[in-house]
């Protein structure tokens, strides 16, 4: 009987505007390295559903593919990537799985079948076990900016970028992430969910607050394109991106403060445009005194930006994080008082109908 032939799916000069990344593979535990990163996300950008529908897809990437696309010099292609193929060939990937008792572990599985550099093109051969993590988004996906994510040059910035690319809607906030698991996410912890033996200056949370999260916020917002896309928020204090989640004087959480900007794109959004928008919001502002809405001043810190005036969107930022604030503390003093005339409500109906035993 002859071998099920291999399926080359088409890969085209022209790279996927957006990586779809599943839920499942965004929060797995996963160590990459800056290059390497790239490398997996070129296949995960070009890997569509249908490509499994025949046998496990093996992608292929010439030469000038890889040049163009990772900014690596032709010539310089092969001594460049292809001892990164042989490291990412052996790594993992713990993704997270509930047991029977309810309590969560992660399964350990290698990324790849099959990697190779040769004849000047690159051969990716995904793992099939991994195929409900690389093609099922029933969880949730994150749709991650192809071109912005091979931009960021550091592994942890990169992490973060395609993790809080997994709540770009609105509707759907990022909770409270616990700190042992956003370690795990930043690959920090082994398969028994300790720290790495590579990694133990991590064990003091502040160089993990440092190195993955703080440095990680500062790479991603002063990124001249990420910028316009991607707002982070001041705490109440003063912590930009983040509000940290304390049990007495420990570190147990962080919650990420931040806005995705999706009214206009970098590429839609020119210079008349910009100067067209801030003539008439700030009119709008100063003459006509009316508060702009929470779209408006993102539109306004687009065109600031867009315009080069950093100083002036700041302000607008500063702004819009005020604001945001506000109406945090505004929806807790609701929910409260909502509670409290819960209580008083069941405390009448308790008095008239004789305080009835549970």
């Amino acid at each position: 009987m002859s071998e099920e032939p291999y399926y080359y799916p088409v890969v085209s000069d022209n790279l996927p505007k957006h990586i779809k990344k599943g839920h499942q593979l965004v929060f797995s535990r996963q160590d990459l390295s800056a290059r390497e990163a790239d490398m997996f996300a070129l296949m995960i950008a070009h890997m569509r559903p249908n490509d499994w529908e025949t046998s496990t897809p093996h992608y292929e990437f010439t030469s000038h593919q890889l040049s163009e696309w990772l900014n690596v010099e032709s010539k310089h292609i092969g001594s460049n990537l292809s001892p990164v193929a042989n490291r990412l060939a052996s790594r993992k990937v713990g993704i997270k799985v509930e047991n029977k008792k309810g309590d969560t572990e992660f399964d350990y599985r290698p990324l790849f079948k099959h990697i190779a550099y040769k004849n000047s093109v690159l051969t990716m051969v995904p793992n099939d076990m991994l195929k409900p993590e690389y093609i099922e988004y029933n969880q949730g996906f994150a749709l991650i900016n192809t071109r912005n994510f091979f931009n960021v040059k550091k592994e942890y910035s990169k992490r973060l970028y395609e993790l809080l690319s997994r709540f770009k809607d609105k509707g759907f906030e990022m909770h409270t992430q616990k700190l042992d698991e956003l370690k795990g996410v930043f690959g920090l912890l082994d398969e028994a969910g300790k720290l790495k033996k590579d990694k133990s200056s991590f064990k003091n949370n502040s160089v993990f607050m440092k190195r993955c999260i703080r440095e990680s916020i500062k790479e991603l917002s002063e990124h001249p394109q990420i910028s316009k896309e991607l707002l982070f928020l001041e705490s109440e204090k003063g912590d930009k991106g983040f509000e940290l989640i304390k049990k007495g004087k420990t570190i147990v959480g962080i919650k990420f403060l931040f806005r995705w900007l999706k009214l206009a794109t970098v590429d839609e959004f020119n210079q008349h445009d910009a100067l067209i928008k801030i003539k008439e919001l700030e009119l709008k502002r100063i003459n006509g005194n009316e508060r702009l809405t929470d779209t408006e001043l993102e539109i306004l810190a687009m065109s600031y930006r867009n315009l080069g005036r950093e100083e002036h969107a700041l302000k607008v930022e500063q702004s819009l994080a005020k604001r945001h604030l506000e109406q945090k503390e505004q929806q807790a003093a609701s929910q409260t008082q909502e509670i409290d005339d819960l209580l008083d409500k069941i405390d009448t109906l308790l008095d008239i109908n004789d305080n009835p035993d549970y």
